[in-house]
């Protein structure tokens, strides 16, 4: 009999993504066979509260097979031991407003000295630059901005957003 192997045996991701859209991609990855490790800030990351006193279903599943870790992106040691995790990992995720990991002091610019080879993805809404960077993009503003939402709801009532309750 032979050991199963996946397509990302052997690498190693850095997950600092929250709610769906980058840990949904992180979740695949760990499917795959990839090493994640999700850091979350002190307090979980905000998918975590959603449900109260215990974990909601959705932060669950998204972040299964993964390893976690708590670190504090505001104090020196926190940096100190996420750049550590980076100088071992192929693939860093972030789904942060554009410009907080270079405010932090961890951006790329930083983060690449410390790992040439390393996989820098920053997942934002609007983009990293343009006019509309620095817009927030959750569900519904989404929803809004695309139109969808004058599609949906009642004809006599305002526009509402599609899908399910978050």
């Amino acid at each position: 009999m032979h050991e199963q192997t996946y397509p990302l045996d052997g690498i190693r991701v850095i997950d600092l993504t929250q709610i769906y859209q980058g840990p949904y991609a992180t979740f695949l990855m760990a499917m795959g066979g990839a090493d994640v490790v999700k850091v979350e800030p002190p307090g979980g990351e905000r998918l975590r509260g959603k449900g109260g006193s215990s974990t909601p279903m959705a932060f669950a599943m998204l972040n299964s097979n993964k390893r976690s870790i708590t670190l504090n992106l505001k104090h020196d040691r926190g940096k100190r031991v996420l750049r550590d995790l980076v100088g071992k990992a192929d693939v860093l995720l972030e789904n942060y407003a554009p410009g907080v990991m270079d405010r932090l002091g961890v951006g790329w610019e930083v983060l690449h000295r410390d790992n040439p080879r390393l996989v820098y993805v920053s997942g934002t809404g609007y983009g990293l630059s343009g006019p509309d960077r620095d817009l927030l993009a959750m569900d519904h503003t989404i929803q809004a901005a695309s139109g969808i939402m004058n599609m949906t709801g009642d004809a006599d009532r305002p526009p509402a957003r599609a899908g399910g309750t978050p």
